[in-house]
């Protein structure tokens, strides 16, 4: 009996933890002016949130084949998420021509033949 409040508090925990992550990243998305900042913060809701949600629900499942479910859908998001962040920022980089202005890069940082 005492085993499982000890798992519902560790799986409690983990969810709200993840609850909260998420929502400072809302948050984060709707103070942020720069697409940039904008991007990280939800890369950041994703990967930190979803893990903690996800094993929060896999301890409140137990190990099943549910939880080895969990696990591949969380290695697939750890892979795609930060790819897909990368890839908006990139964008985000090639096609703002006004990037110097809002970001303080040095001359090495900011070349323009990087620009296409």
């Amino acid at each position: 009996m005492i085993l499982a409040w000890i798992r519902f508090g560790l799986a409690a925990l983990c969810m709200l933890g993840g609850l909260f992550v998420i929502a400072v990243s809302i948050i984060g998305l709707f103070r942020f002016d720069f697409a940039l900042n904008r991007i990280h913060a939800s890369a950041m809701s994703d990967t930190l949130g979803l893990i903690l949600i996800l094993l929060g629900v896999m301890i409140a499942i137990g190990f099943h084949a549910v939880a080895w479910k969990l696990l591949l859908i969380l290695i697939l998001q750890w892979c795609t998420s930060p790819l897909c962040s990368h890839m908006l920022s990139r964008l985000e980089y090639c096609a703002n021509e006004n990037l110097a202005q809002y970001e303080d890069l040095t001359d090495a940082e900011y070349r323009e033949e990087d620009t296409p």
